[in-house]
């Protein structure tokens, strides 16, 4: 019987078996892993938080590739106030999901593991937008996944963006100036293509100055959902939730 010691965040459980769930985990050695947590759901179980979405931890696991089981988790940082701002919880949720949609399951990833807990870690501790780390992280998980936006150059024509006559092309996941634009895209105004190039440039604690109108907010919502659509066949189920409350 194998045992693996690792960091991780737990991206989603579900219910298994009358006592237990089964949690999916992101690790930067292993990838993404799903586990069994055993009796976690009787009352007096100690690891209850290992099963919460958010929770990062050293986790003990043991068993084959193919039924692991957590063995012990400690708590390495609590992101727990995510849950006490409903907006917080709900960007905090896309960025979970996000995460899931695009971790390979054994395969190292510590660039992602490093962007991820970085955008938990400000979405809990600052003052942020949350749709500001929301577009940070999928900027982040565009470039290391191969599909980096180019945010200078239309991907047609190659000459320089213009702040006012931008547009998001859905079929293809790229920046186009009007003129090559097709039929299907998302408008992108030019203050929303100025933040976005700033914030690439940007650590996730050097976001806080950044403020978002709802226009901005929008574009980034659309270009994000219809990007991990086209690039990884996922419709990002926590969007509804974000649409909720614009």
């Amino acid at each position: 019987m194998q045992q693996i010691i690792t960091q991780g965040v737990v991206l989603n459980a579900f219910d298994y078996r009358d006592a237990d769930k089964i949690v999916t985990i992101v690790t930067p050695e292993y990838g993404r892993l799903s586990a069994v947590l055993r009796g976690v759901k009787k009352v007096t179980a100690k690891m209850k938080f290992a099963s919460q979405p958010f929770c990062y931890a050293q986790f003990k696991l043991v068993g084959g590739w193919d039924m692991l089981t957590v063995a012990g988790a400690t708590e390495i940082e609590s992101f727990f106030d995510i849950t006490q701002d409903y907006r917080s919880m709900v960007a905090g949720s896309a960025i979970l999901e996000m995460a899931d949609a695009v971790s390979v399951v054994q395969q190292p990833d510590h660039l992602l593991f490093t962007g991820l807990t970085s955008a938990l870690r400000t979405l809990a501790n600052s003052d942020t937008d949350p749709d500001v780390i929301l577009m940070r992280f999928a900027l982040g998980v565009f470039k290391i996944t191969g599909y980096a936006l180019n945010l200078k150059n239309c991907k047609s024509c190659e000459k320089p963006l213009a702040n006012d006559l931008v547009r998001f092309e859905v079929g293809t996941g790229e920046l186009s100036c009007i003129h090559c634009s097709e039929n299907d895209f998302i408008p992108v105004s030019a203050r929303s293509l100025e933040i976005m190039q700033n914030m690439v440039k940007l650590q996730f604690d050097e976001l806080e100055k950044i403020v978002l109108t709802e226009v901005e907010i929008n574009e980034f919502r659309q270009i994000i959902r219809a990007n991990f659509k086209l690039r990884y066949n996922r419709d990002l189920k926590s969007f509804n939730s974000l649409l909720e409350i614009e």
